[in-house]
């Protein structure tokens, strides 16, 4: 019998499988800033989508950190890391091969060059994120065993110390004078122990686990409305010296927005309607494919309508993207292997 999905997670899946190819979307846009209005939206919409990464860590941390398998370092590396490596070398060397095919760049030695630097290098820079979730993957039943014996208050201090020295820090010493900022930079030390991936694995474990308290989701999608256009007026803001001190609030900012998202769509549990959740179900299990499939179809749309048409492009992409791994999904041994 098959384990019942958690619909809220796998909307949370959704929603941030459409944010990264959003951003990624509207990235090419953004590499020569000149002042129009279709760049300051694309710079607003990117803006929006920081809080993609951080949900899919935290659904990770929640999904992982519950599950009674993960204290098993022999299931870790039969079941839950093969499912993530697989498709992600086979794609790489797929993609590796296809993006200098379309760019009209493609040499043997390139391609060699590219595969065999796979290791500590993504083929394309929308792969980035594989790295740190293997990571988090590596570290899960060490972390399982942590958050077993630790109470409330203790994950509570790992938070706050993950907060602090992570999220805001680096961007109080980035906006000190550049003679003083070196005395600072010390805190980098604090890596050995944090990191932003590690916090927002642990936070939605945390929020995961607290489900007595009960939600106002208004209000929590009111904060995050005005977080969001916060983030916007700074990010729209020339990235002066003097106001670079707003950054400790765009950058701090993104843990709350993304818990609230969290938490908001947790909420509607056992509410959403059936048509919405079986949508969902069918999607959900779709989103780590499409997530390695993207940057190349995006790649292609590119070539089709420019790099300007970033929403266009966004949409052919998802759609391109959902469809391909959608018939893909339909053949058993590709499904086996690939999703």
């Amino acid at each position: 019998m098959l384990k019942k999905r958690i619909i809220y997670i796998d909307v949370i899946r959704v929603l941030a499988m459409f944010l990264v190819v959003l951003a990624h979307a509207c990235a090419s846009k953004l590499q020569n800033r000149n002042g129009s209005v279709t760049w300051d939206v694309a710079n607003s919409l990117v803006i929006i989508t920081e809080v993609a990464v951080p949900l899919f860590f935290m659904i990770s941390g929640a999904t992982i950190l519950n599950s009674k398998k993960t204290t098993s370092i022999e299931y870790l590396f039969k079941h839950r890391l093969p499912r993530v490596l697989v498709p992600f070398i086979i794609w790489s060397v797929i993609t590796a091969y296809a993006a200098r095919q379309i760019d009209g760049t493609y040499t043997y030695h390139g391609f060699i060059q590219s595969v065999l630097s796979m290791y500590h290098q993504p083929v394309i820079i929308a792969y980035w994120f594989i790295y740190p979730l293997i990571s988090m993957y590596l570290l899960s039943p060490l972390l399982k065993a942590m958050v077993n014996n630790l109470s409330s208050n203790g994950l509570n201090y790992l938070l706050i110390l993950w907060f602090i020295f992570m999220m805001i820090m680096p961007p109080i010493i980035q906006a000190l004078p550049s003679d003083i900022r070196p005395y600072f930079e010390a805190y980098d030390m604090s890596k050995i122990v944090f990191s932003s991936y590690l916090g927002y694995f642990l936070l939605g474990y945390k929020l995961s686990q607290e489900k007595h308290r009960k939600t106002n989701w208004l209000v929590g999608i009111l904060l995050i409305l005005i977080l969001f256009t916060i983030n916007i007026e700074i990010g729209l803001i020339n990235n002066h010296s003097a106001w670079q001190i707003l950054n400790i609030f765009s950058i701090g900012s993104v843990p709350f927005i993304a818990g609230l998202i969290f938490v908001v769509l947790r909420s509607f549990e056992n509410k959403y309607h059936h048509w919405f959740s079986r949508l969902i179900e069918i999607l959900a299990p779709l989103t780590y494919s499409v997530y390695l499939v993207h940057g190349l179809v995006i790649n292609l749309v590119e070539q089709w309508f420019g790099k300007s048409s970033y929403f266009t492009n966004f949409l052919l992409a998802s759609l391109i993207s959902l469809v391909v791994i959608f018939i893909l999904s339909k053949i058993p041994l590709i499904r086996k292997i690939l999703l």
